[in-house]
């Protein structure tokens, strides 16, 4: 069994190294410190089709990214603080953007990171403390004013070329909306009853073959696997690219219970199951193809995904997962339900040639036969979704971009399905400007 992180060994571990680093010897050629600012400008529109759930929310957010150079070749530091103001907020009060204290909506002030760097070895960087993440199946969104962020230990290490290996434990998170770290925790249980979420994983690249693979574990709730492969074919002024994986959700200890994943899993409709209590159950696995052309300006893709029992994406509450399947929006709800079947078409342009720095992307996906998780005989239901996402970067003025997305999902539900939600149209702005300090 692997051991609960200590915060007060994380603590003293980052304090120990920003006392010792004014005394480590720098030689006068390294010029790694760094200084990442970014600012954003977002607003969020959501209607449903319960009006009681509408809601807009618009905020200023702030981060700053330091980080030092590695000190004697080994140790690094990197901090950022992360800043949100509320601009305006109207509607149902629900955690979006903002924060909510005391049944208010406000804006907020976090340390989001704090992290020595360690490079003992070539090839080897572990990263201790707060931190963002990214992997096939946990990531710190980007959706929000600021992103996500974990506490604890992260390693990458790459023993020869075209060969990466990663694997990460972490005891806390903050969620995109929050001002605090907490532990994790399902749906019917205090915070901290998950005692880590740990991620290991491997990825291979050679030539125009890439393969990864990664496992994760909530620990004793939820386990998952992920497998999958791409071949890139060049052409003369065009390139293909194939891809395809497998991914399962399963199961995994006492804390995965009647309601434990209240969202999506519809094990509340089992006979005499009690929510927090009966001992629940998840099989689940996905399958998909996918196909993407690129010629010029142009990109063509077109995915296909199918699914036995519902897989899970949310790796702990208050999560949205890191969803695989290239069949997924920006967007909720998952589509990833029991025996779902969906297909997904796309078509991005880079409008450089007449507008530089203007690029546009026009989706849609349809998926159908979805069935309640416990028994197809208590609801069935299809669902689709459409998209539009219009991306500007400013030519005069670098590092300043607007994105602008236009999402709308209907969903038709005979019976229960919790895996499928109510019609809901979404506008999400985004101005954000990064500027770089070297010293």
């Amino acid at each position: 069994m692997m051991p609960k992180l200590n915060k007060n060994y994380l603590a003293m571990s980052i304090a120990a190294a920003m006392l010792c680093a004014p005394s480590m010897a720098v030689s006068a050629d390294d010029s790694g410190y760094q200084l990442k600012t970014k600012s954003r400008l977002v607003y969020f529109d959501r209607e449903y089709e319960n009006p009681a759930k509408d809601r807009t929310q618009s905020a200023f957010s702030i981060t700053a990214d330091w980080t030092t150079p590695q000190y004697g070749g080994w140790i690094g530091i990197g901090l950022s603080p992360y800043f949100v103001e509320d601009l305006g907020s109207d509607g149902l009060v629900k955690a979006d953007v903002l924060t909510v204290k005391d049944g208010e909506m406000s804006g907020f002030a976090l340390l989001g990171q704090a992290y020595v760097n360690l490079t003992p070895v070539n090839g080897l960087a572990i990263k201790l403390g707060r931190q963002t993440h990214k992997s096939m199946l946990l990531s710190s969104s980007g959706s929000r004013a600021v992103p996500n962020t974990y506490q604890g230990v992260n390693a990458l290490y790459k023993p020869m070329k075209g060969l990466s290996v990663c694997g990460a434990v972490y005891d806390k998170w903050s969620a995109r909306n929050d001002d605090e770290f907490v532990g994790f925790r399902t749906d019917q249980t205090d915070e901290g009853a998950i005692d880590y979420i740990s991620v290991i994983g491997l990825k291979y690249k050679f030539d125009a073959f890439t393969v990864e693979t990664e496992y994760l574990n909530s620990k004793d709730y939820l386990s998952k696997f992920g497998l999958r492969g791409s071949y890139l074919t060049k052409f003369d002024g065009s390139s293909l690219k194939l891809s395809a994986g497998v991914f399962t959700s399963s199961d995994d200890g006492e804390l995965f219970v009647t309601a434990a994943e209240n969202g999506d899993l519809d094990d509340e409709d089992r006979d005499g199951a009690v929510k927090g209590e009966t001992r629940s159950d998840n099989d689940g696995m996905g399958v998909y193809a996918e196909a993407v052309w690129k010629r010029n300006n142009l990109q063509l893709s077109a995915a296909i995904s199918k699914f036995d029992d519902i897989w899970i994406e949310d790796n702990f509450a208050g999560d949205h997962g890191r969803n695989p399947f290239p069949t997924r929006s920006r967007v909720g709800p998952d589509l990833t339900n029991a025996n779902e079947t969906v297909a997904k078409v796309s078509v991005i342009y880079n409008w450089q040639d007449l507008v530089p720095g203007l690029t546009t992307e026009i989706a849609a996906a349809q998926g159908w036969d979805a069935e309640n998780s416990v028994d197809p005989a208590l609801g069935t239901a299809d669902e689709d979704w459409k998209e539009l996402v219009v991306t500007y970067k400013v030519p005069t003025v670098k590092g300043l971009k607007f994105t602008g997305v236009w999402h709308d999902y209907n969903s038709d539900e005979v019976g229960n399905v919790d895996g499928v939600k109510e019609d809901e149209t979404d506008i999400r702005l985004y101005l954000d400007y990064s500027y770089k300090f070297n010293f």
